[in-house]
């Protein structure tokens, strides 16, 4: 398991999200990072269910912390990529909220999946513990692209975004 920080303003107009591929088996290891400072205070966080998805159209990897509406907008156009006719973005209240993304960049196969599995505040930085699964070798998966993303809305801050990034393989077969 390896971990990496990354932290932006809130106030960035950027981050990404990733979704899950299909596999019913539950990864090995812990299900939120140990990252997240003791005392943390847990923050409510809303999926948005419309941009969680094994296939999005943002082929890079990335933490994104949006907003505002302009920002929310060039956001979705990169999430829907050629899709036409384009759905409009999901409302958010951008006077009370923002939008926590993050994207796995595009995989070969099915079964990654990519999660917010907290967000917690303490001394006015929010972490964002984002978790990516991969599968293992022995794992059947689909031969199709894909590209995880995953966003959540929060309560706004004005402080920083700490982004706890925890990656696990699934341990299929025997």
């Amino acid at each position: 398991m390896s971990h990496r920080w990354l932290t932006l303003p809130a106030t960035a107009g950027v981050l990404a999200l990733a979704a899950c591929g299909g596999s019913s088996q539950e990864p090995t290891g812990p299900r939120t990072a140990a990252e997240i400072p003791d005392g943390a205070a847990a923050v409510a966080y809303q999926v948005v269910d419309e941009v969680t998805t094994s296939i999005s159209a943002i082929h890079e990897r990335t933490r994104r912390v949006i907003g505002d509406e302009e920002a929310w907008s060039a956001f979705w156009d990169e999430f829907m990529g050629p899709v036409e006719p384009r759905p409009d973005p999901p409302a958010i209240d951008f006077s009370t909220h923002m939008v926590i993304a993050a994207t796995m960049g595009q995989r070969n196969s099915g079964g990654y999946s990519i999660s917010v599995e907290q967000v917690a505040e303490k001394d006015g930085t929010l972490y964002a513990a984002v978790r990516e699964v991969t599968p293992g070798v022995l794992c059947v998966t689909t031969d199709a692209l894909t590209a995880p993303a995953v966003a959540v809305t929060v309560p706004r801050n004005s402080g920083t975004v700490a982004f706890v990034d925890t990656e696990l393989e699934l341990p299929c077969g025997p």
